[in-house]
């Protein structure tokens, strides 16, 4: 027998022992022989590890080239990227360390990630159109009445009502969303996609909820609906679809790390990843020349954006962001995780904290999408530790990752 990580078992393979999740919940008998569904499963319940006869286990394939048209890197060139984007970390740190061979794994094999690491830093937004304030006086004026952010539709409150009350059933969430037709048949097109991998067709919306739990319908629900909101800002001067692949990225890492760590709402924290840079999309959005401003400044100071921010917003767009999830009336916990994302913990914050903020530095480092940022800090190992979990962990997250942001960012943006 050998006890192999969960992203190296192929189909055909035959489990040696029973596979139980956190719970003690049985998955799979020993005996049976994995297909390609059964892995996902396991996955999709946070499995990092399976037993399997020896004589099962397949000789390693040679690695994949690279895709056709494309110049394969040489390691020299590799190591060069990623010593620069990882220069603020410890590479003698185990968790940098696997993540650092992650992605030295994936940049000949994803073609974001050579674009991302390999680019300079933008220079933000650039001029903007209209000559916004510099620096900007008033940006509370977003959040009331002078100015005034698209308004979000009545089903969104209705929605938010319901995932904060632990009475509703399934049946009250789909008589809520039934109201919307098109965010409806989007939610059921997720069920029913390999995101899911669902063997039965899910047909309403009341079954969804009895299949995935009234809580996670809501959090697709509220995600949708808040993505959709931003659509009709006015972001020419962004690249939209890059921000919510780097922001529904960070949503489905946090939710995957909810399922290894103790005593966290798997939904609140997919939420507060999937909206964490909802201030920053903002400042870029409507205040685009002071944004490039900033940026740029940043960049010749050598330092973050958020780290500027102040001084030309009068906060950062983790405190804005945190401001809209208050006005939103979204719970107190989502607010944190947003004001909380780019904290230099001095001790161990809040576990749901910490799993934001891990999940956007983890996407930062894979390089999935962008939300302007210039480098990859260093990461808060209070807020690693504050997780309680094995560094081995993270190969299989990052895997999963790859694999539900394919079908997820159909839904989601594009």
């Amino acid at each position: 027998m050998k006890t192999i990580n969960i992203s190296k078992a192929k189909p055909g393979m035959v489990l040696g022992r029973e596979v139980v999740n956190r719970d003690g919940r049985r998955l799979f008998d020993a005996g049976i022989v994995l297909s390609e569904k059964m892995i996902r499963t396991l996955k999709m319940w946070g499995i990092l590890e399976v037993t399997i006869p020896t004589d099962t286990i397949p000789e390693d394939l040679p690695p994949p080239n690279a895709p056709p048209g494309r110049t394969r890197l040489d390691n020299g060139k590799k190591k060069a990227v990623l010593a620069h984007h990882f220069r603020h970390n410890d590479l003698e740190n185990s968790v940098i360390k696997d993540i650092y061979a992650l992605s030295f794994e994936r940049i000949e094999t994803c073609p974001e990630v050579l674009s991302f690491l390999q680019e300079p830093s933008k220079k933000g937004p650039g001029k903007s159109d209209v000559h916004d304030p510099y620096p900007v006086n008033g940006i509370h004026s977003l959040l009331a009445d002078e100015i005034k952010l698209p308004a979000l539709p009545t089903i969104f409150s209705q929605i938010n009502a319901a995932i904060k009350n632990p009475s509703c059933s399934g049946k009250d969430i789909a008589e809520i969303v039934s109201k919307d037709t098109s965010l409806s048949a989007t939610i059921l097109k997720i069920v029913n996609s390999a995101y899911y991998g669902f063997d039965e067709p899910v047909e309403s919306l009341a079954y969804a909820a009895m299949v995935l739990g009234s809580q996670q319908v809501c959090s697709l629900a509220l995600g949708i609906t808040v993505i959709n909101y931003f659509k009709g800002l006015p972001g020419n001067r962004i690249n939209m679809q890059s921000f919510w692949r780097h922001s529904v990225a960070c949503g489905i890492t946090a939710q995957i790390l909810a399922s290894h760590v103790e005593k966290v709402n798997k939904e609140r924290v997919f939420i507060g990843g999937l909206l964490h840079d909802i201030g920053q999309l903002v400042f870029l959005c409507y205040y685009p020349g002071t944004a490039g401003i900033a940026f740029g400044q940043a960049e010749k100071l050598g330092l973050f954006p958020h780290q500027v921010e102040p001084r030309y917003f009068g906060m950062t767009h983790a405190v804005f962001g945190s401001l809209m999830a208050d006005k939103w009336n979204f719970s107190a916990h989502i607010s944190a995780q947003i004001r909380h994302h780019h904290d230099d913990f001095k001790e161990k914050p809040p576990r749901e904290i910490a799993i934001v903020y891990v999940s956007n530095w983890l996407v930062n480092a894979v390089g999935i999408g962008s939300s302007s940022r210039y480098n990859l800090p260093r990461l808060n190992m209070n807020a690693w530790q504050a997780l309680g979990i094995t560094h081995r962990v993270l190969e299989p997250v990052i895997r999963q990752l790859d694999r539900q942001l394919v079908e997820a960012i159909k839904f989601f943006y594009e």
